[in-house]
């Protein structure tokens, strides 16, 4: 019995260790709403936790009596603000009137370094798309962008969440290393126990 429990949390931890990612940047919703096209370039900039990331905004439709919706883009670039290396872009596409929430792009295709500052910048051609911010600044690895430049102690309401790269591998985090490690050594530890 002591072998099949050995076994099966030795499974179970490198398992967990194989799928973690190391971390999903999320900010709450409070604050001010901003005309994504008024304040052009808008956005927000990130520190890199994860290689492959999706990025997403709160996005609210503030203007329905303004003309017809239309997509929106979202271009991630190198470094703080929009004169950094573009490294990618992807449109939200299907809002319907009175949209509200969470719209993500997927941006796997590229490989971040973690540690390094990126920014995200949205934008509309109608006056109809509205980001949420909070203030106080929440989050310390990097600030709302409204007018191509950062506004410290501003953030936001956006996400950055881990995800898979193309080949449907999984990046694993520091953290899942350290857990399979533990995993390893604690077979390491049954055996000389003579219990595995």
């Amino acid at each position: 019995m002591k072998n099949i429990i050995a076994v099966f949390a030795l499974f179970l931890m490198l398992f967990v260790a194989g799928t973690a990612r190391a971390g999903l940047i999320i900010q709450p919703l409070v604050g001010s709403i901003w005309q994504i096209q008024h304040h052009a370039p808008t956005g927000q900039s990130f520190t890199a936790e994860d290689p492959h990331v999706s990025v997403g905004f709160w996005i609210e439709d503030m203007n329905p009596l303004s003309g017809p919706l239309a997509d929106l883009s979202v271009e991630l670039f190198e470094g703080i603000g929009a004169s950094g290396t573009l490294l990618a872009s992807g449109t939200i596409s299907g809002l319907t009137p009175d949209y509200a929430g969470f719209f993500d792009v997927d941006f796997t295709s590229v490989a971040l370094t973690v540690g390094q500052s990126y920014t995200a910048i949205i934008s509309s051609t109608s006056p109809r798309g509205g980001i949420r911010s909070s203030s106080p600044d929440p989050y310390p690895g990097g600030a709302l962008i409204l007018y191509g430049t950062e506004t410290i102690y501003r953030d936001a309401t956006f996400r950055v969440v881990p995800q898979t790269i193309p080949h449907g591998q999984v990046i694993p985090a520091p953290g899942a290393i350290l857990l399979g490690g533990i995993g390893v050594g604690f077979v390491s530890w049954l055996r000389r126990r003579r219990t595995l």
